[in-house]
């Protein structure tokens, strides 16, 4: 693996380059005949209905290298915006405005965290705290409550009773007073303010919302000239021989790549999508793109007298069977 140097800061340079032939690298994932059989093998052993008796080897009979191309552009971006906070008052401490005009809020200094790891945080505004009269209790620390609208008590079930069945029988609910108190305020008619939590005062402030998050694409190319029946969904999952990496502030389209030729449009139409992306209140503090050959091969192998194939692909050596071997009808050797 070879990795390029960087070319600077001009925009009209390639950021990498790489002088080794692209197709060098296939020699170094061609998946040997020793490879697939194991693969197949673990493969069979894992579908094999009978664990006792040992399984049939299977035999392989032929061998298709399938190697494809992915190209990956990963955007470590930042994102900020103010947003307002309302909060009781307690009696807490408040930084008085230093009668300078409010920095911008890509001036305010924060901390960075690891490269292409997301997260978020919010970090208070000085001098941006102002404390005012609760308009919701008026500053009174509590208001009417909405169950009995202030008066304490709410009618009983049994006023809307016959009158018939009202003298026979007494309700042990209200004691025949057709009046219950009311559970919410304890029948007092106000209840704590949701809003200052009994405190009368509220106190506004403004907070700094940071995101950092990684924007990702990848496309696959090769995949048409190959006539691949394995679904891409599988390959997110593997890993392959890294050709190219480009790891910088910001990253300029691949030159000089020629097998596929599609890469190079590919890095290109990528790299402006995600500056496209990125507006006033998002910048872009790091990229990096990559160029993987995954290893594919089409495996055709014969087992238990009949002929079957499958694609084992990625470093890892997964397998993909169209047909699943549970699905055969393989009449079991142990009775």
């Amino acid at each position: 693996m070879e990795q390029g140097a960087s070319m600077g800061s001009d925009p009209c340079t390639p950021c990498y380059t790489s002088n080794r032939d692209p197709r060098d690298y296939r020699n170094l994932i061609v998946l040997t005949l020793d490879a697939a059989r194991d693969a197949v093998r673990r493969y069979v052993s894992s579908s094999n209905c009978c664990c006792r008796p040992r399984a049939e080897e299977p035999v392989i009979e032929r061998v298709t290298q399938m190697p494809i191309y992915r190209y990956r552009l990963e955007t470590f971006t930042e994102t900020r915006h103010v947003e307002k906070i309302c909060k009781p008052y307690t009696g807490q401490r408040i930084d008085a405005p230093d009668g300078n005009p409010q920095a911008e809020i890509w001036d305010i200094d924060v901390y960075t965290p690891k490269m292409f790891h997301e997260e978020s945080k919010k970090f208070p505004l000085p001098g941006s705290g102002e404390v005012k009269m609760c308009p919701k209790c008026g500053g009174r620390g509590r208001s009417k409550c909405s169950g009995c609208g202030g008066s304490g008590q709410f009618r009983c079930r049994c006023s809307s009773v016959s009158r018939q069945k009202s003298r026979n029988k007494r309700c042990p609910s209200c004691s025949g007073s057709h009046r219950k108190r009311c559970s919410k305020c304890s029948g007092r008619g106000r209840r704590i303010c949701i809003s200052c939590k009994g405190e009368g005062r509220l106190l506004y402030s403004q907070q700094l919302v940071v995101k950092w998050k990684t924007l990702r694409s990848e496309v696959v190319s090769n995949v048409s000239e190959q006539g691949l029946s394995l679904p891409l969904i599988l390959l997110q999952k593997v890993t392959g021989e890294t050709m190219l990496m480009d790891d910088d502030v910001t990253v300029h389209p691949i030159a000089g790549f020629t097998d596929p030729p599609e890469i190079s449009g590919t890095s290109e139409r990528l790299i402006q999508d995600h500056r496209n992306v990125c507006g006033p209140s998002c910048h872009i503090l790091r990229q990096r793109q990559t160029v993987e050959m995954i290893p594919i091969a089409h495996v055709q192998y014969g087992y238990r007298g009949r002929s079957l194939s499958c694609h084992v692909y990625g470093r890892e050596r997964r397998v993909f069977a169209k047909r699943r071997l549970r699905n055969l009808s393989f009449s079991c050797s142990v009775l």
